[in-house]
């Protein structure tokens, strides 16, 4: 069907907003903080056959798994067996795509006149669906059994209403079952709100318009991804990055090492060099490795073109199976948002070489998130606290990078500190930015930070971050960041560090300090302008130390400049 510029976009626009209504409607009607405030969901459509249109929310590489949700309830439920009403649900990841057993699948049908058109579709975080510890995801676990309730396509809801069979089960298996369920009904809520706004659009321009406008959105996705992978040189570059250890073998760090190959208009991502598949849990799911590498793609390229099924006609990806990236059921992939982290940030710097001018250093590498269950919380009822560990972004080309920044999912903000205090029986002593925490560059890495939290009553705390003893590093002459790092405060004074995955049961008057990481340099940091490394010395950035050793920029004791000290020390770099 040809359709005219002009009704194209304004469909598009139509669907853009819908998207945005669903993410509204799911961030608002959102029980626990991992959803309403740090919004660790999406909403978005995909059209009938399950092939991704767009998105609106917080994680936007969520869209890009939506394609295999659609495809797992096909298996179960043929379209010609769904009615109108219907909701589908799913947590497997090996069935259902989403990247751990916490992400709740919800997908809602669309129909005009009887045919299906499209989806309305969730996937959105839970606090806790069982497993081994509150908030599900185990240091421990060495399979997806571990990791919580797995449930497969299922109808959760239908024209005559909620399956409480279902809803059932799923309260059986969590620790925060009012919670959970709250979440669920409004991921439920937000994709039917979608569904009913695609029939509504179906019935203004005809369903034949709609979907021709979707068939033009991904033919012009794919076209604006070969132009702009046709413009970088034609070549190879690989990259990799060190995961401290996956829990099970503490000694042992893991690698994931990527290939990039351009070749005209077409893209090649290899990861045959990535270590296998771990008994610990920081596998992640191949949809989700595909996913990210996707969204680092269109940042190493072009941050407007739309992330939807288009944008994969001009990559093709290498990925055996068996590998920490691809791994084999039932692995255990609880902990999976590290590596996928390093996974994007890996990408990003080998198509760097390939693309210098939208070259980007890595950001830091503490992300993953904090658990802690409660068996009484503010409201008096057993609760889950779970907050995700934002780090900052590395410098680029253009400028520093940002500070407090989650990466990968920039749009998911973290908790804060008035609404941690509210929900759990926990105080926020300090959040504070940390001097010399980024990385040094001519455009240095964002500043990384310290959060404590000190424990009003006992609970049980599990640790999921990443890299304490492998930083991110610099590019193009940029510095390595300050790695992340934890430590546990007693009552009786002691202090210990933690390690990146751990379970602990804590007792009332200990407190935990989480040092996030900086972002990594770009460029020498010999060339950064004497004025912004006093700026930063004056914002308590860079110490004056630091500043010496690092920039090669002296100040007096007042904090002014100390131009003749500084030519000197950068006369002296010049000449080594």
């Amino acid at each position: 069907m040809s359709l005219d510029p002009i009704t194209i976009e304004v469909v598009l626009s139509r669907l853009r907003e819908t998207t945005e209504a669903m993410a509204h409607a799911l961030f608002h009607s959102g029980y626990s903080p991992i959803l309403r405030e740090s919004q660790d969901g999406t909403a978005g459509l995909t059209d009938g056959t399950g092939r991704v249109i767009m998105v609106g929310g917080g994680l936007q590489y969520h869209s890009l798994l939506y394609s295999k949700s659609i495809g797992s309830i096909f298996e179960r439920y043929p379209p010609e067996t769904m009615r109108e009403g219907d909701s589908f649900v799913c947590n497997d990841p090996y069935k259902a795509g989403n990247s751990h057993v916490p992400d709740f699948v919800v997908a809602t049908p669309a129909f005009f006149e009887g045919n299906l058109v499209a989806f309305g579709v969730s996937v959105a975080h839970k606090a806790d669906v069982g497993g081994l510890v509150p908030g599900s995801s185990g240091a421990a676990a060495r399979e997806i059994f571990h990791d919580g309730i797995l449930v497969p396509p299922v109808r959760m809801w239908s024209a005559d209403g909620v399956n409480a069979e279902v809803e059932a089960i799923v309260r059986n298996n969590s620790r925060a079952p009012d919670v959970v369920l709250g979440d669920l009904r409004g991921q439920v809520g937000a994709t039917r709100l979608g569904a009913r706004r695609i029939a509504e659009l179906c019935g203004a321009f005809g369903a034949d318009t709609v979907t021709g406008t979707m068939d033009a959105l991904m033919s012009r996705t794919a076209r604006r991804v070969r132009e702009a992978v046709s413009a970088w040189k034609d070549g190879s570059a690989e990259a990799e990055g060190l995961m401290d250890h996956d829990g099970a073998d503490r000694d042992r760090p893991v690698r994931i090492h990527v290939r990039a190959e351009k070749s005209g208009d077409r893209l090649t991502i290899d990861f045959s060099g990535s270590d296998p598949q771990t008994a610990g849990p920081i596998n992640t799911p191949e949809a989700t490795a595909r996913a990210v590498s996707m969204q680092a793609i269109l940042a190493a390229s072009d941050p407007t073109i739309p992330m939807n099924t288009g944008a994969f006609e001009a990559v093709d990806f290498v990925i055996p199976p068996g590998r920490m990236v691809s791994p084999q059921f039932p692995a255990t992939v609880n902990h999976y948002f590290p590596t996928s982290h390093m996974v994007y940030n890996v990408v990003l710097a080998a198509l760097g070489t390939l693309n210098p001018d939208r070259a980007v250093a890595p950001s830091g590498l503490g992300t993953g998130a904090m658990a802690i269950g409660y068996s009484e919380g503010r409201s008096g009822k057993a609760t889950v606290q779970y907050e995700l560990m934002t780090t900052s972004l590395g410098g680029t080309s253009e400028g520093d990078g940002a500070s407090i920044v989650l990466p990968m999912n920039h749009f998911a903000p973290g908790t804060p500190v008035e609404i941690v205090e509210t929900e759990y029986p926990i105080r926020v002593g300090r959040f504070e930015l940390l001097p010399d925490s980024a990385g040094a560059g001519t455009h240095r890495g964002g500043i990384g930070f310290a959060r404590e939290y000190a424990f009003l009553t006992d609970c049980t705390l599990t640790l999921r971050t990443a890299n304490h003893r492998h930083a991110a590093w610099g590019l193009f002459g940029g510095g390595s960041p300050a790695p992340a790092s934890t430590s546990i405060s007693f009552p009786d004074g002691r202090t210990e560090d933690m390690d990146v995955l751990e379970t602990r049961h804590m007792s009332a008057g200990a407190s935990i300090r989480l040092c996030q990481s900086g972002g990594g340099g770009y460029g020498d940091p010999f060339e950064r302008p004497a004025e912004l490394v006093v700026a930063d010395i004056g914002d308590g950035y860079v110490s004056a130390e630091a500043a010496r050793e690092l920039y090669g920029v002296a100040v007096d004791a007042d904090g002014a400049l100390d131009e003749a000290e500084t030519e000197r020390l950068r006369g002296e770099k010049a000449v080594s």
